[in-house]
């Protein structure tokens, strides 16, 4: 991971290069491909920012928008596989944004409209004099086209999309159930850095390109996302709320762990109340995600 001066600069000479031009407000299976990949292929993605195209500066925060760069095609991707999506680099620019806006966010009393600017060097978001914050840079948004529909890219899904879940980093993998032919891959939205539960209403917005290859995984199905980061499993689950989004989360983990042990869902359960961890991964936009985590020493085989 490191910082890029240039936000068109390429992480590494020869890949195939998707700019923040080809950007989507949606997810969706209408849009014509930017990319078309071969699996273990490497790529790499252009991703806006709150600072794409002026609105940040105008002060006019409200029209600010992260979309996500794609769609990106994957052969031989087939509805009821699942697309492990590995993040090999995240690169960002030198400067940050983050805005609060009223209505949003999860706190009790309204915040009013703010924006701040933030520079990044040396591995840290320089926050405010004598306040520093560690640069972890994530994807914010990655998901497939759904079979039906056109999700807002500012939303989260089966199909995966603004789970904003900060274990999503260099290193890390995703795996996603393809729902159309060739997948149709799209990621954007990174963070210089972002807490759990992205309360404020937005992480350390930043521009920057993110490096990806795809392998399909025939024939296996996955509900939603699962994210392998860290020595852990982790499950994202969605919802209207945060009962409903961790509920969908405990529940894919229960499933992975009845699938591997062969054991009740009952005493499953148990090892998952004793050794899982279960988080806020977003809070602030219309549908939550929530995750749940598990080391992978509690598998007999680590999934996917």
């Amino acid at each position: 991971m490191g910082q890029s001066p240039e936000i068109g600069h390429l992480p590494h000479a020869g890949f195939a290069y998707a700019g923040f031009d080809h950007a989507s407000a949606v997810f969706t299976a209408l849009a014509e491909p930017v990319l078309e990949v071969e699996q273990g292929e490497r790529f790499a993605l252009e991703a806006r920012s709150l600072l794409t195209g002026g609105f940040f500066e105008a002060g006019e925060y409200e029209k600010c928008s992260i979309p996500v760069t794609g769609p990106v095609v994957v052969r031989g991707a087939r509805p009821g596989d699942a697309l492990r999506v590995e993040i090999h680099d995240i690169r960002i620019a030198s400067r940050a944004a983050m805005v609060t806006l009223p209505g949003r966010g999860g706190f009790g009393a309204p915040l009013e409209r703010y924006g701040h600017v933030v520079e990044i060097d040396d591995g840290g978001v320089r926050f405010d004099d004598g306040v520093t914050i560690p640069v972890r840079p994530m994807v914010g948004k990655l998901g497939v086209a759904p079979a039906e529909g056109e999700p807002s890219s500012s939303t989260v899904g089966p199909y995966g999309g603004n789970m904003d879940c900060n274990d999503v980093t260099a290193g890390s993998a995703v795996v996603l159930p393809v729902q159309v032919y060739g997948a149709r891959l799209f990621a954007g939205d990174l963070h210089a850095a972002q807490g759990d539960g992205e309360c404020s209403l937005t992480g350390v917005e930043v521009e920057g390109t993110v490096t990806l290859s795809c392998r399909v995984i025939p024939g296996v199905s996955v509900r939603r996302p699962v994210v392998l980061s860290g020595g852990h499993v982790i499950t994202i689950g969605d919802g209207d709320d945060l009962d409903a989004a961790a509920q969908a989360a405990l529940d894919d983990l229960l499933e992975l762990v009845v699938a591997d042990r062969g054991w009740p869902r009952e005493k499953a359960a148990m090892l998952l109340s004793a050794a899982a961890d279960v988080a806020v991964s977003q809070l602030v936009n219309a549908r939550a995600s929530v995750k749940a985590s598990l080391a992978e020493r509690y598998f007999s085989r680590v999934p996917f």
